[in-house]
């Protein structure tokens, strides 16, 4: 992607001496510069949790019923947000406190 950004002529003039003595380019200078001031990245694309219907407890010949289908999405948010895992992955900390089992 390309952007324009304003640097300090010292800084920039730095940064292209570096270039020029690896070997390699600006770009990668002032990329390798990035990814180490921002660390690790933390997102991560998450496996698709699929929900089916009808939930396992209701009759495949079940009438939908709104409260049978909050019920089950109740549960999926419920599970997921009570998970380690999830909350490691998706947010790079912990679950808040009494939201982990």
């Amino acid at each position: 992607m390309k952007t324009t950004i304003d640097i300090a002529d010292a800084l920039l003039l730095r940064a292209k001496q570096e270039a020029l003595e690896r070997g390699t380019t600006l770009r990668a200078i002032i990329e390798e510069a990035l990814a180490r001031a921002l660390g690790p990245s933390t997102a991560q694309v998450l496996a698709l949790h699929t929900v089916t219907w009808p939930p396992p407890e209701a009759a495949a010949t079940a009438p939908l019923d709104v409260t049978v289908i909050e019920a089950a999405l109740d549960r999926e948010r419920a599970g997921r947000l009570d998970e380690s895992a999830y909350w490691g992955k998706r947010f790079g900390f912990a679950p808040p406190a009494g939201r982990a089992k």
